[in-house]
């Protein structure tokens, strides 16, 4: 009998249907078979199911092909690759395929599927595979799997893949891996992750991760990270990693992190960052710095630069000149274009502005940092050793320089002094004048002492007062002197 489309012929029942011979099955029209419902399709032999042709089945709506069921995909795929080895049953059947009909299906029917066939597989028909079937499918297939499988996959199910599926999953899975799949792999299965798959994980999924998790990643694998996806990494995952994970990021991954991102770096972490890494933190971010991770920072970095012998014969004249003017030895190594990657060239304070010294002047961190001085905290300030102002104390404000401990103004150098606007030397309380250095004193200018007020004058120490020149008491303080004598 001839199956059609016509409203008037068309009343066909369960018995007409499995009377149809081969012949006439196989010449039913798309349109007619656009006509059937499951309950007509589920009344044909499973002989006469594996008679019809992927075009036939494809003209199916997916509820008319919830009348097949698992088992009777298994058999028609069987038929389509008995018949001819690069036939199968199409992508777009499998793609209509419900977690019901993927559940009915035996684990050696899913294993016989090939990878283009599992690629088109819905997200929820991912649902019905076990973990050892998921396991089981061979790494070539896997690099066809896409967004609907990580999508589908739960947590248990992602986490059964094996280190050389993982290796294998295409761009579209990787981009569709949540934070808790992620946070689910052993660090064996994380680190299988490549570079370039790393790279294509999305800001979500980065910024999800635990910090254990963030902590388990290689360095190669966190240098691959997208700076789009840095924008998303928290203090947590920052604070977590070493100075050998810190050192991996590279300038960009660094100036797309958020002030949050870099209040993770600690006293555990900060040196191992190097003087173009520090000088690539954003404006917006220094003043998230830790004041309390400044304080390892410069002895980190002495200790580093001072490590052998070799790194201390490195240093030229003008270097060694640049150290004696208060500043560390990694900063000095950095002024002379010492590239040694473990030597964190002046940290944070140090890169910030330069002293008067030309040899610190060329350090690149400086170059970098320049214009985010103003970003420094009071809080960070505070932190800044005697050894750390000298690189800064020029391009501090009259607020940031009122934060300076007792001993920074102390280490304050003639040079660095003599060139403080009158401004800037506004800012200092009258306990910080009391410490400004004996020999600093003759450095003062008369506009500066002029530009001072009685309270602060009157902070001057005897000792202080008896290094003043008769100019300086004259032009300087003037009137004010009253305060002194």
């Amino acid at each position: 009998m001839q199956v059609n489309s016509s409203s008037a012929s068309y009343r066909v029942d369960a018995t007409q249907l499995n009377k149809l011979t081969n012949t006439q099955i196989k010449s039913i029209s798309n349109s007619a078979l656009s006509k059937l419902s499951a309950s007509h399709i589920q009344a044909f032999s499973l002989d006469q199911k594996k008679l019809f042709s992927n075009a036939q089945l494809e003209s199916l709506s997916a509820s008319t092909l919830q009348g097949f069921t698992g088992s009777d995909i298994k058999a028609m795929d069987a038929a389509f690759k008995a018949a001819s080895p690069a036939s199968f049953l199409s992508t777009k059947v499998m793609g209509k395929l419900s977690a019901v009909q993927t559940t009915q299906m035996d684990t050696d029917a899913k294993a016989s599927l090939n990878g283009a066939q599992l690629g088109a597989l819905s997200a929820s028909a991912w649902s019905s595979f076990t973990n050892n079937e998921i396991a089981a499918i061979a790494p070539s297939k896997i690099s066809d799997l896409g967004s609907n499988f990580t999508a589908g996959a739960s947590i248990g199910q992602f986490a059964s893949l094996l280190e050389g599926q993982i290796s294998k999953l295409s761009r579209k899975a990787v981009g569709a891996i949540s934070s808790d799949q992620l946070n689910a792999l052993t660090p064996e299965k994380l680190n299988a992750l490549t570079t370039l798959q790393v790279g294509q994980l999305s800001a979500k999924a980065i910024g999800g991760l635990s910090a254990t998790t963030f902590k388990s990643l290689t360095t190669l694998q966190l240098n691959a990270i997208s700076t789009a996806a840095m924008k998303a990494v928290s203090t947590s995952q920052i604070g977590a990693l070493s100075k050998g994970q810190v050192a991996a990021f590279d300038p960009n991954q660094i100036k797309s992190m958020s002030g949050g991102a870099i209040a993770g770096l600690n006293a555990n972490n900060i040196g191992g960052l190097s003087s173009i890494q520090l000088g690539s933190i954003g404006a917006g971010a220094i003043s998230k710095i830790n004041p309390s991770a400044l304080d390892a920072v410069g002895t980190a970095a002495t200790a580093k630069a001072a490590a052998s012998a070799g790194k201390a014969s490195a240093l030229t004249t003008k270097a060694t000149a640049a150290a004696a003017a208060n500043v560390t030895a990694a900063a000095a190594a950095a002024a002379v274009g010492h590239t040694e990657a473990d030597v964190t060239a002046a940290a944070v304070a140090l890169a910030a502005k330069t002293a008067a010294d030309d040899a610190v002047a060329n350090n690149a961190a400086d170059a970098n940092l320049t214009d985010k001085t103003a970003g420094f905290s009071k809080a960070q300030v505070a932190k800044f050793t005697a050894s750390q102002v000298n690189s800064v104390i020029r391009s501090l404000n009259e607020s940031q320089i009122s934060a300076l401990s007792p001993d920074a103004i102390g280490a304050i150098s003639q040079a660095n002094m003599a060139a403080l606007t009158p401004d800037q030397i506004n800012g200092l309380s009258k306990v910080q004048v009391g410490k400004i250095s004996l020999e600093d004193i003759s450095s003062l200018t008369n506009d500066q002492i002029k530009s001072m007020t009685s309270n602060q004058i009157s902070g001057f120490t005897k000792n202080q007062f008896a290094q003043f020149s008769a100019s300086q008491k004259i032009g300087g303080l003037g009137d004010n002197i009253s305060y002194l004598v």
